[in-house]
């Protein structure tokens, strides 16, 4: 069947990078017409009956779908490249992470889920005593040798091996999306903080996550590429959990994909499309939020 072309009815039941690109093409179409771009909304549906057309060649026929880790491991794989550039999931979020830290209340800060420390280091550099905590020992052992003289702690954002109310405030970066859900991982951060402590927490948005599928995605030594798997936590689950925490939502900020972010996710040659698809979708969600009294 190789070169002939291919209805979507007619294909296997694995999700193709064609199947990605239509979904792309599918929402730049919406864009085009909701923008009321007529010259796109042509030029797009032109796309789609393309790419339709050959979902049985490559590139369009290469698998998508790609095996799957938990955190655990998939951290511990991932720890020797994850601070390589190219990530810009972290260059989206790193910049309102930290400026929401440069306004943090006084007493030790919890780093949770701190990886190889990029958070816990920024902290430090400006003078915080900080206490980091990951599940991972591949990525502590990274953040020891970035960090020798910080306190960094093996343990789980579900339980966090501190005191009650011994941190001034504490942040969770991009790690509550690897979770079913969220309230006792909300529960145990709001429980180590001391009264009017802040918690910063940043997680892909729920619109990528859900909608586009995005997840973490690593590539070993080998070449393999592993999946971390990630679940879409809508806006009112946060505020149903800080709530059951006793948190009060201070500021919930979501950045968005620049259209040279967008462009460089394209698949196949099909810049224009994810530019017009993508660009101003939000990518990350962070949440600042205060204990009560």
């Amino acid at each position: 069947m190789r070169g002939r072309p291919a209805s979507v009815g007619s294909m296997a039941d694995e999700f193709t990078e064609g199947h990605y690109v239509l979904g792309i093409e599918g929402l730049a179409l919406l864009r085009a017409g909701a923008t009321r771009r007529r010259g796109g909304v042509e030029h797009r549906a032109r796309e789609l009956a393309m790419v339709t057309a050959r979902l049985d060649r490559e590139p369009y026929s290469a698998a998508r779908v790609l095996p799957e880790q938990g955190p655990a491991a998939g951290y511990g794989g991932w720890a020797e490249s994850y601070d390589q550039p190219g990530n810009d999931t972290i260059a989206i979020e790193e910049p309102v992470v930290r400026s929401l830290l440069d306004d943090l209340p006084p007493g030790p800060v919890l780093d949770a889920a701190c990886g190889t420390g990029r958070h816990a280091a920024y902290l430090l550099e400006r003078g915080r005593e900080v206490v980091g905590v990951d599940l991972s020992p591949e990525m502590l052992e990274r953040a020891r040798a970035r960090l020798p003289h910080a306190d960094l702690r093996e343990g789980s954002v579900e339980s966090l091996p501190l005191a009650d109310g011994s941190a001034g405030a504490a942040v969770c970066a991009l790690a509550l999306s690897h979770l079913p859900v969220i309230e006792t991982a909300v529960a145990e951060l709001a429980r180590v903080l001391a009264v009017g402590g802040r918690l910063v927490i940043s997680n892909p948005h729920p619109f990528v996550t859900a909608v586009l599928g995005w997840r973490a995605v690593y590539v070993a030594a080998d070449g393999t590429r592993t999946m971390i798997p990630e679940y879409p936590h809508m806006p009112s689950a946060y505020v149903r959990a800080f709530g059951a925490a006793g948190l009060t939502v201070r500021r919930c900020l979501e950045p968005s994909l620049s259209p040279e972010q967008a462009r460089a996710r394209a698949k196949a040659g099909h810049e224009d499309a994810f530019a017009q698809a993508l660009t101003g979708v939000p990518a990350v969600i962070v949440w600042e939020a205060e204990k009560g009294r």
